[in-house]
């Protein structure tokens, strides 16, 4: 089925803004503003990502009773249990946790279950051989949210168990010591999308902080990041947030990892001291891990990640390669079986198939391959006897998880994410689950089961530079969430196209009139025949190095070709509730704007009573605020937050209204005032004073626009050398204490290499780094942005006091 491809509209002036205080390209900057990154500060975060972002394990309701309980079981030298599961994430997680437990001196033993012959989560046998075993803790990694019965159990053994999950909960909770799980209503942590070794991680810092050698400092945590890495992007949770600032440093880390078992099978792999992207972790190094637990047991996958001997690490990676290739073979025979039990039939909205002879560990796998190729909600199920388990992936927009819970009536067991889940039922009820979905799947719109290819930016062929690529992979790692950027050309000049491979399964193409752009489309050989007689076409395509005799080239790694493509163009910024539509909303046929000019008139001769509803946009603080009334403004500048207690809903107070809005007191930057303009004429306001308008203070332009001089620079850098001559890594005060002015100038530091920091606990931890060469402040992206913006910000401010009202409109 021919794809549809979506691009949005152009954002225009804040994508323009965007790239000209960053110093990017346009299509990057109209890249991530489209990304919902259209504050400079956003996308610098984003673009530089900082440990010192991270976020306090200690934001978990529960962390702290769990470091206590663990403190204890080590005090009282008591065994420990971790019970993880057998897909990267488990296994990671659970080697993470394990070797940190013992590094701490505590007494641990790690468990992972069997799939064929346990299945997924905690189980009763288990629970009753960890009792005999004298276990008193037991903690999960990537399961147990769901385990009601078998906690309780666990508790009448006198074992305490404290949950470490990440997948969405039920309605009932098991009544364990402690949950750690983001996805908890009332978790307490801001960012509910972190890997199940994600939530390992956190266990793993807060022991650290509270139970570890404090001199060993920050590398003591970041030594266990590859395997965050390695675990949240086999895991699929989105790359954004907290978890790109783990994958991001993870990858780092994995690059001179100190675990054998991750050194040897990045040898395997052929990775060894390269520079690793997700994509490479994902297809390459993970699929080895999941081999082990899909196909048998999980232990060897453990054992890898666990062991310090370098020979067995070799001789298990071997291993896994080969257990890894038995599972492509079993996934190919499945995936053939599969795709002709489907052709010839008409297509369902929902596909369900199942066999008695297909492997459950490798189901998952396959009903992704067939989501490919058909564009379909698919769940595969593996018959065994009477009973049978199930894999099921989705389609954007279709909720897995929420349409599994429709058929809760004919599901032994379920549980899982939005996009993937899995599942156990009788086998006779295979047939009225197969019923059920797709009686539910007519609720949805026909045009969800239309695949649609999200083209991030059309360019031209002329665009196309190693300056570009270079700029789009700062926005890496790319993944689940993160997609790596789609590129367009329509109408491109068709050179040559020609097939190669082994199997001639792959196409060759040559774009521009001269054939200088090269590009490659793998699997898609047998559109040869439609494709050779055009001479121009659309191409929609990634970037990426084509590397031969020591050249590096750019190519077009195509995602889809078409003589003319179907183009959808949906409304620049679809969210009505977001900043970028507000703006453009702004701009449409509305009446215009009657400035009254109140600049240079003191509060006493404003021509209003007082009495009036007024909204305000204040701009006196350190931050502007919409505010509702006049008694409460002052037009004085200053560096205090505003009252959050004055920020009123503006639906409850009322809209539209026959006074007029006001800016009180001078913006500091452009966007500062286009934001307040925009918010009054959501309100139906057209009629706006300028009011108050001082000159600030030289220190609060330099905090909304996030500068701190060379010399602020300088004092600061002399400052953490001097305390790195004392203790390198060292602490350096509270995280609460530290001024915007000093974290700014780290992540700057930072940013040049200086420093290694690390955040996320109650004190910042900073290992000094000696400089190699004499360093350029203009090479920190952040430095870069903050002088721009700073000399922006004072010309716009010149204009707004002096400028003639004219100007405005």
């Amino acid at each position: 089925m021919k794809r549809i491809w979506s691009v949005q509209h152009s954002s225009g002036r804040m994508s323009e803004t965007l790239g000209r205080l960053l110093g990017i390209s346009p299509v990057v900057s109209e890249i991530l503003v489209q990304r919902g990154l259209h504050q400079p500060e956003k996308a610098i975060e984003f673009l530089r990502p900082t440990l010192l972002n991270l976020i306090s394990p200690f934001c978990f309701c529960d962390m702290l009773k769990t470091v206590e309980r663990l403190s204890l079981a080590l005090e009282r030298k008591e065994k420990v249990l971790i019970y993880g599961d057998y897909d990267v994430d488990g296994v990671t997680s659970t080697t993470l946790l394990y070797k940190v437990l013992i590094d701490l001196g505590l007494k641990a033993v790690a468990y992972i279950p069997h799939r064929q012959d346990e299945g997924y989560g905690l189980h009763a046998e288990a629970i009753e051989r960890a009792a005999k075993m004298g276990v008193r803790v037991l903690i999960t990694v990537d399961c147990g949210v769901t385990a009601v019965s078998e906690v309780e159990l666990a508790k009448t053994l006198n074992i305490d168990v404290i949950i470490t999950d990440h997948h969405e909960p039920h309605e009932a909770l098991p009544e364990a010591f402690a949950i750690i799980n983001p996805k908890l209503e009332n978790s307490g942590y801001p960012f509910r999308d972190l890997a199940g070794v994600g939530v390992a991680f956190k266990l793993a810092q807060a022991l650290l902080k509270t139970l570890g050698n404090q001199e060993v400092g920050i590398q003591s945590e970041l030594e266990f990041l590859d395997l965050v890495a390695l675990g949240t992007i086999a895991d699929l949770v989105p790359l954004v947030g907290e978890n790109r600032i783990l994958v991001h440093y993870g990858l780092r880390q994995m690059e001179v990892t100190s675990h054998p078992g991750l050194e040897a099978l990045l040898e395997e792999c052929g990775l060894a001291d390269k520079s690793l992207k997700a994509g490479q972790i994902g297809f390459m190094v993970a699929p080895r891990i999941n081999a082990a637990g899909r196909m048998d047991s999980a232990r060897a996958g453990l054992e890898l990640l666990l062991t310090e001997d370098s020979e067995r690490a070799n001789e298990l990676a071997r291993q896994l390669t080969r257990e890894n290739q038995v599972r492509q073979e079993t996934e190919k025979q499945i995936l053939a079986e599969a795709i002709a039990l489907l052709e010839g039939e008409p297509l369902p909205r929902v596909i369900v198939l199942s066999a008695g002879h297909w492997h459950h560990g490798v189901i998952g796998i396959v009903a992704s391959r067939l989501v490919e190729r058909y564009y379909r909600p698919v769940f595969m199920i593996a018959e065994d006897g009477e009973e049978a388990k199930g894999s099921a992936r989705g389609i954007a927009g279709y909720p897995v998880l929420e349409q599994l819970s429709t058929q809760a009536a004919v599901l032994t067991k379920f549980g899982g994410h939005r996009q993937a889940a899995g599942f156990s039922l009788h086998t006779k009820d295979i047939g009225k689950l197969r019923e059920g979905l797709n009686k539910q799947a007519l609720a949805f719109e026909e045009s969800m089961f239309q695949e649609v290819l999200r083209i991030d930016c059309k360019v031209a062929i002329d665009d196309i530079s190693g300056e570009l690529l270079r700029q789009l992979e700062q926005m890496a790692p790319f993944g689940f969430g993160n997609p790596g950027p789609v590129l367009a050309c329509q109408g491109v000049r068709l050179h040559s196209v020609n097939a190669v491979g082994k199997e001639q399964s792959h196409l060759k193409f040559r774009f521009g009139s001269q054939g200088e752009q090269e590009g490659i489309g793998f699997r898609i050989g047998e559109r040869l025949p439609e494709l050779k007689g055009l001479q121009e076409l659309d191409a929609a395509f990634a970037l990426d190095w084509n590397t031969f005799r020591g050249r590096e080239d750019v190519q077009l790694m195509i995602k889809d070709i078409q003589a003319e493509a179907n183009w959808l163009n949906p409304s620049t910024i679809s969210c009505p509730s977001g900043d970028a539509y507000q703006e453009v909303a702004a701009a449409r046929e509305e009446p215009e704007i009657e400035w009254l000019d109140w600049r240079n008139l003191t509060r006493d001769k404003w021509p209003i009573t007082g009495h009036e509803p007024l909204w305000i946009w204040d701009s006196t603080g350190s931050k502007p605020i919409l505010k509702f009334g006049f008694d409460s403004i002052s037009t004085e500048h200053t560096l205090e937050e505003p009252n959050k207690t004055q920020l009123l809903d503006q639906d409850r107070v009322g809209n539209a209204c026959e006074s007029p809005g006001m800016i009180l007191g001078l913006p500091l930057t452009e966007e500062d005032f286009r934001e307040g303009v925009g918010k009054l004429r959501k309100l139906g306001i057209f009629r706006i004073a300028l009011a108050g308008f001082q000159s600030p203070p030289e220190e609060l332009v330099h905090q909304r626009c996030f500068y701190i001089s060379r010399e602020e620079l300088i004092l600061l850098y002399r400052d953490l050398l001097a305390k790195s001559k004392t203790s390198n890594p060292f602490h350096w005060g509270a995280d609460l204490t530290i001024t915007n002015k000093e974290k700014i100038g780290l992540k700057i530091l930072e940013e040049l290499g200086l420093i290694r920091c690390l955040g996320g606990t109650d004190e910042i931890v900073l290992e000094w780094i000696p400089a190699q060469s004499k360093l350029d402040l203009n090479s920190s992206l952040r430095f870069r942005f903050a002088k721009e913006r700073l000399d922006q910000a004072l010309k716009f401010q010149h204009k707004l006091i002096a400028a003639p009202l004219q100007w405005l409109v």
